[in-house]
């Protein structure tokens, strides 16, 4: 595979979905304006949240890379940052929607060609899952592409998708993506393997929860997302998030400020090292978005970033506290993906 730089991934995607008709739709804001119930936009599916509730819409095709979130409410990845190589408090969200236009096959077939034709993803290291219990025809669908033992059932926990007790919801095929390769890993699949790693999730939202059951839509949609980080580190066959362009001068900077270096291991001074080059990333969105420092809230929340981020950074790193505001000003929008 060919070395993949931050700008290259998001070109390719562009590029390859626009050519298939979609529109380009910019990143909204890390806070959400349609969403109250939500502290940050924690997918690429919440600026079309009112679209897949029923809105009336022009857009048919779109997709976007949208800057997510999860710090807090539901979502809050915030105590496990550092302690792995793929958690994050801020990342972006790859995805392509349909809105009452193509449904399974072409989702399915985007998705595959993007991956294994635009990308050259090996298609042996390659696995779906599908919901068994309603959602045999994308299973019928993989079968062009995929032998049958790589294409896996799962259950509802894994592969139906809702937004709520009631309203929009449906089930999702995932593809997954075996870092090992020349192996049979479809037993490592969906169990928390961090060399078996899900890399893009097709949501068929088909019906409507109500009280009473499930009712179809008149108007499916289709929601996708994939974890650029994830994909990024793929591309560059490297096993860590952290060890891709989008920390790499984060992480530099910090080496030059301590005298230490980055190893990427579960040590004490390496969960350090990717708690700060995280946190670096998320305050600096957060400032661009205007999130301001407070007590409730999105600021809060900041706020508790911030600390965590200094505390890393001079407990375990011993980088000295008149570094501080030179290492925030080194890494900022710079070195946001």
């Amino acid at each position: 595979m060919v070395e993949y730089t931050v700008k290259k991934l998001k070109r390719a995607f562009f590029s390859y979905f626009k050519s298939k008709g979609h529109e380009i739709i910019k990143s909204s804001s890390v806070i959400p304006s349609n969403d109250p119930s939500l502290l940050f936009t924690n997918s690429g599916m919440v600026q079309f949240k009112n679209i897949l509730m029923g809105q009336e819409t022009n857009l048919k095709r779109a997709c976007s890379i949208q800057r997510c979130i999860r710090a807090g409410g539901k979502h809050n990845d915030l105590d496990d940052v550092g302690k792995d190589t793929y958690h994050h408090t801020f990342f972006e969200m790859m995805g392509n929607w349909s809105f009452g236009d193509y449904f399974k096959k072409e989702a399915i077939e985007y998705a595959w060609d993007f991956l294994v034709n635009i990308l050259k993803l090996e298609q042996d290291r390659l696995y779906v899952t599908y919901y068994k219990d309603m959602d045999s025809e994308s299973y019928n669908i993989w079968k062009e592409f995929l032998p049958s033992e790589r294409i896996i059932e799962a259950d509802k926990n894994d592969n139906f998708w809702e937004m709520g007790d009631t309203g929009p919801c449906g089930p999702c095929t995932e593809i997954h993506y075996d870092r090992i390769g020349g192996r049979d890993a479809s037993r490592l699949v969906n169990q928390d393997d961090p060399d078996v790693i899900e890399i893009w999730n097709i949501v068929f939202i088909e019906y409507n929860r109500t009280p009473t059951g499930l009712e179809p839509l008149e108007r499916k949609c289709i929601d996708t997302g994939i974890g650029f980080e994830r994909l990024l580190s793929i591309l560059n066959n490297v096993k860590s998030n952290y060890l891709t362009n989008c920390f790499i001068p984060i992480i530099k900077n910090i080496e030059n400020m301590t005298d230490k270096k980055y190893e990427d291991k579960l040590t004490i001074e390496d969960t350090a090292f990717r708690a700060v080059s995280d946190h670096c990333r998320t305050i600096a969105v957060c400032l661009i978005d205007n999130v301001e420092f407070s007590n409730e809230g999105q600021g809060y929340v900041l706020r508790r970033i911030l600390r965590r981020a200094v505390r890393y950074a001079h407990d375990i790193l011993k980088m000295q506290r008149r570094g501080h505001r030179k290492f925030g000003k080194r890494n900022s929008k710079r070195n946001v993906a």
